[in-house]
């Protein structure tokens, strides 16, 4: 790889490279060091010492001459050669005549940055040179434009660093636009350009010119659709046109609407289901509180909405054993004992859910390994699942169901004290001990009262806002 030093202005070039193809020209390498600055040292090479053209040298720009009524192949072939070994450098085709240019296009297309006709005036000169600067920067660096919004713009390398961003763009970053761009950060750093390496990057190819694309993508408790466009510009190269829009709360209310509907039917069939979940929250959401077992917003997220929609698997469970009013067989209940997993597999659907599935597929795991589906040890299994545990535990005891009337409140918490560190998280278990009270267990009795699609949008209200809120805004 060649070396390339950062230039931004004509006047950051301190050593210019003359490449001739016959002789040299006094009069031509005059018109070009009029409008370079004067410290700028000139190296002249022929075209063969140019193919071998070394770090040693370094110029910092490459002028390649044409040759007076000669095709151009040489100089376009000596241009290509040099890129095929990744120099970086701006290279300039420096003509006798416009008609010895051709298309501005097929000049860019063999690997020059601009072109130069002889007898241009010097500010014409010097333009021409800052507008090859510029296009070097620009080739091959991807422009993005993030949340449908002009003053975010960006333009990147192919390994995500940061070229060029405007002031609006480096906002949520705790840097300054030319502390991003002078210290080489990558664009996977700041918070509006996550998502490139892993989405917009693998897009940018010339198979993709013309075609746009369309991701959903999860960044900490956000959901956002990435809706990428490759554009293939002759004097940049290509570009990437980004449009980054925030679907978080549609995404979330649309799809939580679906699921609580779904267990508001499921209800329906088992009347027991919707309240049973609604208690399951609350309970789960004054166990975490009180233990803080993680400062992870997703954690919060997870375990709340995995509580409410917890039993949601038995959607797909019969009648016949969901509602059957007496002890189950051992068949029956290995039938039974499919929900989680059915759950799990209904949720993974939701990219914001995911991590909710986790929860309810080991919701039924056991410290011991006793659980199901999967047998899990406590090391394995998920902290949110043993809260729902515990909680799922409690109010299955403490409510009546067709086959049973409910467990005393004494009873109950005795049951729990007594499968410490076997069916239930110790520590988890311990702390449901130290806040359940009766008139807990009333305060949760009250609040399930309200719809599920009610309690729902509170869940969602509290984890859309910058911080978890407290058990009483819930």
């Amino acid at each position: 790889m060649f070396l390339f030093k950062k230039i931004e202005t004509v006047n950051d070039i301190k050593i210019a490279a003359l490449v001739y193809s016959g002789g040299t020209d006094a009069a031509r390498e005059k018109f070009i060091a009029d409008a370079l600055n004067p410290e700028c040292t000139f190296f002249r090479f022929t075209h063969k010492e140019a193919e071998a053209l070394s770090n040693s040298i370094a110029p910092d720009v490459i002028f390649i001459f044409s040759e007076a009524g000669r095709s151009r192949d040489k100089q376009f072939s000596l241009c290509q050669m040099l890129r095929s070994k990744g120099d970086e450098r701006i290279i300039i085709f420096v003509a006798n005549k416009r008609s010895d240019i051709g298309d501005s296009p097929l000049i860019t297309s063999k690997g020059f940055d601009n072109y130069l006709v002889f007898g241009n005036d010097k500010s014409q000169i010097h333009d021409t040179i800052q507008w090859a600067i510029l296009n070097r920067r620009r080739r091959n660096k991807f422009s993005l434009q993030f949340d449908d919004n002009p003053d975010k713009f960006y333009t990147v390398d192919g390994k995500g660093k940061v070229y060029d961003l405007n002031e609006g763009a480096a906002n949520g970053s705790s840097y300054s636009p030319k502390e991003i761009v002078n210290n080489g950060i990558s664009a996977s750093e700041l918070e509006t350009l996550r998502c490139f390496e892993k989405v917009i990057q693998p897009l940018i190819c010339e198979n993709n010119v013309n075609k746009e694309f369309s991701n959903t993508i999860e960044e900490g408790e956000a959901v956002a659709q990435i809706r990428t466009k490759i554009h293939n510009v002759p004097t940049i190269g290509l570009v990437a046109t980004v449009v980054k829009t925030d679907i978080t709360k549609a995404m979330y209310s649309n799809t939580m609407n679906i699921l609580i509907n779904s267990v508001t039917l499921l209800s329906h069939r088992d009347n027991y289901t919707a309240s049973h979940s609604a208690r399951v929250f609350y309970y789960c959401s004054y166990i975490a509180e009180y233990m803080k077992p993680s400062e992870k917003r997703n954690f919060f997220r997870d375990l709340y909405l995995a509580s409410i929609l917890h039993d949601i698997g038995k959607i797909g469970v019969r009648d016949s054993v969901l509602l059957k009013p007496g002890k189950l067989e051992q068949v029956e209940f290995d039938y039974l004992a499919t929900h989680p997993v059915k759950g799990y597999d209904l949720l993974q659907n939701y990219i914001f859910l995911k991590g909710a599935g986790e929860l309810v597929r080991a919701h039924h795991e056991r410290p011991d390994g006793n659980g199901y589906p999967d047998r899990l040890t406590e090391e394995k299994t998920p902290l949110g699942a043993y809260i729902i545990s515990v909680a799922d535990s409690f109010d299955a005891m403490t409510s009546s169901r067709p086959y049973r009337t409910a467990m005393d409140y004494d009873d109950a918490v005795r049951e729990i004290r007594n499968n410490l560190g076997h069916q239930y998280h110790y520590a988890i278990g311990k702390a449901f001990l130290e806040i359940i009270t009766p008139a807990l267990v009333n305060k949760v009795l009250s609040n399930s009262q309200k719809p599920l699609s009610e309690i729902s949008e509170e869940i969602l209200g509290s984890l859309l806002n910058t911080e978890v809120q407290s058990n009483d805004d819930l």
